[in-house]
């Protein structure tokens, strides 16, 4: 087959980091696969090593967002793909606002990596113009589908590369002071991390020894920092910025414990990646999340996000060498029998075999629904900052008035 991804850019995160697992998979598989992105970002060179083919469309200055979604459609349809998956976001705008100028003979598969009213919602207007959609974990598979009855919705899993074992032989034993990791994207509403400086300022307190280091960029990263300056925290903790793929996972074989003190996810790549690497994981609950993953007391540990102490407590728990043993090799068990990429690959492998033997047919053509494209939207988006209404509402209002029931 022949194979799109669309996401909005190819910058450090786990909807990028997905599409590298994936994407290598389905390649390997003999599937042709492209990736095609609005903007680049520092994983855009990874796409090569993959096997994978790269697009991300020039946007002219004058561009409007109705232009845009014109030419990423005649893009899509001139290369004729069998399958475009899309990943639902409000990043990602410029792709769902085209999606109803693609060729009826494409299936459309949009993904849902978080738990997010946001996602349903979106996914819920472009009913009628997509085939299936993939929810990425229990929760996640569970949401849209509540918001999506009258359309079919699949849970599969994340999955990750699991470390060979030579790169296994070089995972770092318990020592001390503890190494602590963090890896991501510095966005506080969505990951939490302000949370890290009062869980580290509570170690010390304890007298915990333990150095933090956090990897990653992002629009909160220098709020993160100064918190870490306010509380007199430097000597704990190391900021490494945004690394490339083999270097994080390198990361997570140096560390002891990895913390996840998010508000909201799907199911975290970073989280089975640690796991798989015998970095034992602290989370915050969050429940068809998480806990899909984490057996708590076992594997890893789970807490309420802002129950601070016992974020402290846990990790005072890793302390103890034997305590950290155990964990370490409960979850490197566990994401290997559950959350290899060979496993995400083989049930997306049998999901393209039912798109391939029609299983998941349109209810009438995409040619069928009227633009959503109003004046506005064939403005220059360099002009449309000073007119107060944009295209999200207008395309949620326009899908959804002729949404199956």
């Amino acid at each position: 087959m022949k194979i799109a991804f669309s996401l909005e850019d190819m910058h450090l995160g786990g909807g990028p980091k997905f599409v590298l697992n994936l994407g290598r998979g389905l390649v390997e598989a003999g599937h042709s696969v492209t990736v095609v992105t609005q903007r680049r970002g520092e994983w855009w060179r990874e796409i090569a090593s993959t096997g994978m083919h790269g697009y991300s469309q020039p946007q002219p200055s004058l561009a409007s967002i109705a232009g845009q979604a014109h030419r990423l459609a005649h893009y899509w349809n001139q290369e004729a793909f069998d399958v475009l998956f899309i990943n639902i976001g409000g990043l990602n705008y410029r792709a769902q606002s085209a999606l109803h100028l693609v060729n009826d003979c494409t299936a459309i598969v949009p993904i849902l990596h978080g738990d997010w009213k946001e996602l349903y919602h979106i996914s819920a207007s472009l009913t009628p113009l997509w085939n299936v959609a993939v929810g990425v974990g229990p929760a996640v598979q569970r949401g849209a589908a509540a918001h999506m009855p009258y359309k079919p919705v699949v849970s599969i899993p994340n999955g990750i590369d699991i470390p060979s074992d030579a790169h296994m032989r070089t995972r770092a034993d318990w020592r001390s002071p503890l190494r602590v990791l963090f890896v991501g994207r510095m966005i506080d509403a969505h990951k939490g991390i302000l949370r890290l400086p009062k869980i580290l300022s509570a170690c010390r307190a304890r007298g915990l020894l333990v150095h933090l280091s956090v990897i990653g960029d992002g629009p909160d990263r220098a709020a993160l920092e100064n918190e870490f300056a306010a509380l007199d925290l430097q000597d704990m903790v190391t900021m490494r910025g945004a690394l490339a793929p083999a270097d994080a996972t390198a990361a997570m074989l140096e560390h002891h414990v990895l913390l996840l003190p998010s508000n909201t996810e799907g199911l975290p790549l970073v989280m089975l990646e640690a796991m798989a690497a015998g970095c034992p994981v602290i989370a915050s609950h969050l429940p068809g999340i998480t806990d899909a993953a984490i057996e708590d007391g076992i594997s890893g540990r789970l807490t309420a996000p802002n129950d601070i102490e016992r974020w402290t407590s846990h990790i005072a728990d890793m302390l103890d060498p034997d305590v950290w043993r155990s964990h370490s090799r409960a979850a490197a068990a566990r994401a290997r029998a559950r959350f290899s990429s060979a496993v995400m690959t083989q049930a997306y492998l049998d999901l393209l075999d039912g798109i391939a033997r029609g299983e998941f047919p349109l209810a009438q053509s995409r040619r069928t629904f009227p633009s959503p494209f109003g004046l506005r939207d064939r403005l220059p988006l360099r002009l449309q900052q000073y007119l107060p209404i944009g295209i999200a509402p207008r395309l949620r209002h326009a899908l959804n008035s002729r949404r199956p029931v």
